[in-house]
């Protein structure tokens, strides 16, 4: 198995740049999807959330939290958003050590998709790490579009994340994704080819 780390800033085109590994025969992990799930009622981390936050989290009329509002709690205030990590990264790091023990005897390529890769320590047990960059612009463009975050929101995200070009230093690959969807295609096409050699050199 190789461990792939791939991170980047809200808006870089991380996660899509993770699908199109996976249309090559990665198998992805993908750390958001992990985190959305524990905030479901009946997770255990559900109850610690709503008992940190209050119900004014909770969509109302329902025991469903409201996603978008505790984000503006969370990133508006540093130590909120630590009291939020704290509560779900130990269930994101298990369920994810669960899935890589599945695929740890295998010739698999993993690829690990999440944002704190180095913040949370899994750089270290990283075989390979990607990091995807964009243009700050362009990245807002796409937030605004794609999920009708504001400028304030936007800005308050990035502001709560690494410096992409502390990033970029660590990085022993890095994706540029200014262009069009076909220019990541092919990145990812020369991505997966460097990849596959370094998981036969394993081997």
């Amino acid at each position: 198995m190789l461990l792939v780390g791939l991170t980047g800033g809200i808006g870089s085109g991380k996660t899509t740049f993770a699908a199109l590994l996976a249309e090559r025969g990665a198998q992805v992990i993908d750390a958001d999807v992990l985190g959305h799930d524990a905030l479901k009622p009946g997770r255990p981390s559900w109850n610690s959330i709503v008992d940190q936050f209050g119900d004014e989290i909770l969509v109302p009329g329902s025991m469903t939290i409201d996603r978008k509002r505790l984000g503006e709690i969370v990133f508006a205030d540093d130590q909120k958003r630590a009291a939020l990590n704290a509560i779900v990264h130990p269930e994101i790091f298990r369920r994810m050590a669960d899935a890589i023990d599945l695929l740890r005897n295998t010739d698999s390529i993993v690829v690990i998709d999440a944002a704190l890769v180095f913040e949370t320590g899994l750089a270290d047990s990283c075989d390979v790490i990607i990091v995807v960059v964009s243009d700050k612009d362009v990245r807002a463009g796409r937030l605004s579009r794609s999920r009708g975050m504001t400028i304030d929101q936007i800005t308050a995200r990035m502001a709560s994340q690494a410096d992409p070009a502390q990033l970029v230093e660590k990085a022993e690959i890095v994706v540029n994704n200014d262009g069009y969807l076909e220019d990541l295609a092919r990145e990812a096409e020369r991505v997966w080819g460097e990849l596959e050699r370094r998981n036969a050199e394993r081997e």
